[in-house]
């Protein structure tokens, strides 16, 4: 192989080329023999290819027209809560700064602008990371849909320190459970707290419960509306049985229902939720506190990490790991047998 020109090298009989424009890089025989033809052919190709990235970056969509079709490709893919949410950032931070500008042009020195932005008006650290999130998934998706070979927008998320949530102790949810019982009327509302506590379900899962996913004889519930869109089997503890038949029998096939005989909405329990957490001046217990309250509780009884996985329908342990959140009752235990082994106590 002998090389007469930075961008041609020969082969054989041929004269080969090898291009990068525009950050493409393109490579190929000129099917020519001699140098000089092989030059021609390459110039050719090299205003080929910028002739082409000049066409590409002019029918290049703007970040206003990538958030409209991202809207269209994942309307009926992601939760409403998932849209809702870009939808917001993108309306509030992200299109009244970078909307007109072609994709291409969103580099880190915009990204960090923006970031600036959210910190100067007084956001949460946490939100500067949602609105760079954000920006990255955008980006991600245009190049799915191949309007960009690659994101050039690279930002590092602020680190936030994480806060200790709180979870229910073992020793207080019966009266978590009477509290809640004073505080509502509604059967519906009694029996979904216990779901929540009692199997480790997401509220999601909860609102889409139907009777045709239990099993009678062997008191186990199929989750056939999941998060991760596969099915998992889940134990039904009596206590939360007797909650589940002590509702209104109804020819519904939802579990439970609004006065429309229709699947209550997001966020059903939140005011109970809050009600009960100020009377026994609880942290914030919400919906979700539940489900992690459901692990610890299991942790602390010594259930394997891997069965806690199941129930909780996590594909990565590490995720399950988050949720598991030792009490402060097991921690105390730990520490005085630490001290008893070394005769400190």
């Amino acid at each position: 192989m002998a090389t007469s020109h930075p961008n041609l090298f020969r082969e054989g009989r041929y004269w080969h080329y090898s291009l990068k424009v525009a950050g493409l890089r393109a490579h190929g025989s000129t099917r020519a023999t001699d140098l000089a033809t092989a030059k021609k052919v390459m110039e050719a190709k090299r205003r080929e290819l910028l002739d082409g990235e000049t066409r590409r970056r002019e029918t290049l969509p703007t970040l206003t027209k990538l958030v409209e079709e991202w809207f269209q490709a994942n309307r009926g893919c992601l939760s409403p809560k998932h849209l809702t949410r870009t939808e917001q950032i993108a309306r509030i931070w992200l299109l009244p700064r970078l909307g007109s500008l072609p994709i291409n042009r969103i580099r880190t020195t915009e990204a960090l602008a923006i970031r600036t932005l959210v910190l100067d008006a007084g956001r949460s650290l946490v939100t500067a990371n949602n609105v760079l999130r954000t920006l990255k998934l955008l980006l991600n998706f245009a190049v799915k849909m191949q309007y960009m070979e690659r994101n050039r927008c690279k930002c590092m998320l602020l680190k936030v320190q994480r806060k200790p949530r709180p979870t229910l102790p073992a020793a207080r949810v019966q009266e978590f459970l009477e509290a809640v019982d004073r505080a509502t009327p509604s059967p519906q509302k009694r029996c979904m707290v216990r779901v929540m506590l009692g199997m480790g379900l997401r509220e999601g899962e909860v609102l889409g419960m139907r009777w045709e996913w239990f099993d009678r004889e062997q008191l186990t519930y199929v989750v056939g509306k999941a998060k991760g869109k596969e099915a998992r089997v889940i134990p039904v503890p009596a206590w939360v049985w007797r909650g589940l038949m002590a509702l209104p029998k109804t020819l519904n096939p939802w579990c439970f229902i609004d006065g429309c005989q229709k699947p209550c909405r997001p966020n059903t329990l939140r005011g109970l939720l809050q009600k009960v957490r100020q009377e026994l001046h609880l942290g914030h217990i919400t919906q979700h506190r539940l489900r992690a309250t459901f692990a610890s509780l299991h942790a602390e009884a010594g259930t394997p990490i891997t069965e806690i996985q199941g129930m909780l329908g996590h594909k990565n342990i590490q995720t399950t790991m988050i949720y598991v959140e030792t009490s402060l009752d097991a921690k105390r235990r730990a520490q005085d047998a630490l001290s008893q082994k070394l005769r400190l106590a």
